[in-house]
């Protein structure tokens, strides 16, 4: 029996150690941040821009020129004929001839510096290298003759170390105050009226969602309830969890905010700007979910397409407020970092005076044997010419290619637009019909979008309002896919934008652009009427075969856009990347010009501690 009971307590310990062992271990273990990512995807990017409006069953076209200038030629004539893309009249186009041309040399002259570095060193260069080894060699005997221009050079670098001491001294005295300076304490007053416009911003958005979740005003989706995330429950029971959090959140922070003036004590306001982050990170989780939500939810019932997409464009509006509130935050903790780093450069400036002048007097007195010394440094610089040699006739990296595709990417842009540039000094037809108007003469001179022709059609068009947000995307001759209510979003009709009007219309106290869309053909068997609901999609620009990334992945530091390469995933290490972005496009995906490879993992969201 003593030998059981002491086995028995033996097992007892040994489980005791390693359970211990165990706790401690996970309490060293470093947390892993929560994040997203998604990897670099090379695809086409299309931008579009989506509207409906209605059928009208005939049109006349009255338009001009989308550019400014001298009529150098008059092609037809009232009463003509014409069929779509035929010239009508032509402006002289001798500055944007020249422009396109330009554009070319600039892309030839870029594709040139592309094959240049695909073909690698030529003989010539190989030589001038090679020679540049030859010259190193040579300068082994020059440093010999250094010597004595070291000692004047000496007496020079310390009388001007000992006026750079004195002017940083009395720099120094212009920042007395510290923490308490006029320059900190107007980056703090930035930082509460952000703050309080945050708050401002929480509280609008969580009044949006609750108009959807119901939580709080149980009435607020009373039309739709029954169908809400009737395709996946558990994202709206995940908002609605989120709801409270985000509420005692955004609570929390305006009890915080609500008493802070540009007065208050710098402590007080970092502590309201943490409450507020918390409460902005979280309303971004709520808005994502309830987004979630309304993707599972069908329009069923009380709810109509019309309806649902509006609700998911009030969420989208909100999450925008949202996002510029957060960066706004990011920026105004920035300025306070920035302003205090003003105050340290004068001290820092100081110090380093000093320091420098210290090692004046030094390098005085190393720099004669220094001097003697550099034959060794010659050697140095012979194995250093040998080193940019054997890199001279190395293939290419990849970085160095990649550099110069982009600036191939970004010529051919230019020719592009100085191609439409050319285009626009011609005067196109934009549908079939009869030229029933030519106010313009050759030698004269016409303005941007002045009236000048006028085509009658029989064709039919399409009437659309278009937001002040989206009109700077639509141009005339843009292509468009029609659909129609009558027939379902199975039949698709191809369409041209040819009349956008230059002035606004106010709709419920938002600014649109009438824009004029016209069938290019329509098959005998659709009988299209006057009044019908049409559906269009406006293809505003696209490329193809392109690195894209979400834009909420691209980040915004000191005027650059970065993003955050997953390195870690396991240990949540990311290495930060400056990047350039271009075209845009639909589904919320940006075009990413130079900075990161097809295939690396990009974070999307990082939750923040």
């Amino acid at each position: 029996m003593k030998f059981f009971k002491k086995k028995w307590v033996l097992i007892t310990t040994v489980l005791l150690i390693v359970l211990g062992g165990i706790v401690f271990a996970q309490s060293r273990k470093v947390p892993v941040p929560e994040f997203s990512s998604q990897a670099v995807q090379r695809i086409d990017l299309k931008q579009t821009v989506s509207e409906t409006g209605s059928i009208e069953a005939s049109l006349e076209l009255t338009y001009g020129w989308e550019t400014s200038g001298k009529v150098s030629e008059i092609v037809k004539q009232i009463g003509d004929v014409v069929t779509s893309t035929d010239v009508i009249a032509r402006l002289s186009n001798t500055q944007q001839r020249a422009r396109y041309n330009e554009a070319l040399a600039s892309l030839s002259s870029a594709q040139a510096r592309l094959n240049l570095e695909l073909a690698g060193p030529s003989d010539a260069g190989i030589q001038k290298s090679a020679a540049a080894v030859a010259q190193a060699d040579a300068s082994l005997a020059q440093s010999k003759a250094n010597l004595s221009k070291i000692e004047a050079q000496t007496f020079s670098s310390i009388s001007s170390a000992e006026k750079a001491v004195d002017t940083a001294k009395n720099n120094l005295q212009l920042v007395a105050d510290g923490e308490d300076s006029e320059l900190v304490n107007n980056t703090y007053a930035d930082l509460v009226n952000v703050l309080k416009s945050s708050v401002t911003n929480l509280g609008n958005a969580l009044t949006e969602a609750d108009n959807i979740l119901g939580v709080d005003n149980e009435f607020a989706n009373d039309d739709f309830e029954e169908v809400l995330g009737v395709l996946d429950s558990s994202v709206l029971q995940q908002a609605k969890n989120t709801y409270y959090t985000a509420k005692a959140n955004k609570g929390s922070a305006e009890a915080a905010v609500v008493s802070l003036n540009s007065a208050s004590e710098h402590t007080t306001v970092d502590a309201a700007r943490m409450m507020v982050a918390n409460a902005l990170a979280t309303m971004q989780t709520l808005l994502f979910q309830v987004q979630q939500t309304l993707n599972a939810t069908r329009p069923i019932g009380d709810l109509s397409q019309t309806a649902l997409d509006a609700l998911k464009s009030g969420i989208t509006t909100v999450q925008g407020y949202i996002d510029t509130s957060t960066t706004n935050v990011t920026n105004g903790v920035q300025a306070i970092a920035s302003a205090r780093i003003s105050l340290t450069s004068y001290q820092i400036a100081y110090d380093k005076a000093v320091s420098d002048l210290a090692q004046a007097k030094k390098q005085a007195e190393a720099d004669i044997a220094v001097a003697k010394a550099q034959v060794s440094a010659q050697e140095a610089n012979l194995l250093q010419a040998q080193a940019s040699y054997d890199d001279f006739v190395a293939p290419p990296r990849t970085v160095d290619l990649a550099s110069l595709r982009a600036d191939v990417t970004r010529q051919s842009a230019s020719v592009s637009a100085a191609k439409d540039d050319l285009a626009k000094t011609e005067l196109i037809a934009l549908s079939n019909g009869v030229v029933s108007r030519l106010d313009v003469e050759v030698g004269e001179n016409v303005t941007a979008n002045q009236v000048v022709v006028g085509i009658i059609s029989d064709g039919f068009s399409i009437n659309v309002d278009i937001s002040e947000a989206d009109i700077a995307k639509v141009s005339v001759d843009d292509p468009v896919d029609i659909t129609l209510d009558a027939y379902g979003d199975d039949v698709h009709f191809a369409g041209t934008v040819v009349k956008i009007e230059p002035a606004e219309t106010e709709i419920s106290g938002v600014v649109y652009y009438k824009t004029t869309i016209l069938f290019d053909d329509i098959a005998e068997q659709y009988a299209i009427r006057s009044g019908m609901t049409a559906n269009v999609d406006i293809l505003t620009d696209q490329k193809d075969n392109v690195l894209v990334l979400p834009r909420r992945a691209v980040l915004t530091q000191d005027g650059k856009s970065i993003v955050r390469i997953v390195k870690d995933a396991t240990k949540g290490i990311f290495e930060e990347r400056e990047v350039q972005t271009g075209l845009a496009g639909d589904g919320g995906l940006v075009e990413i010009l130079v900075g990161v490879d097809d295939g690396e993992e990009i974070v999307t969201f990082l939750k923040e501690n």
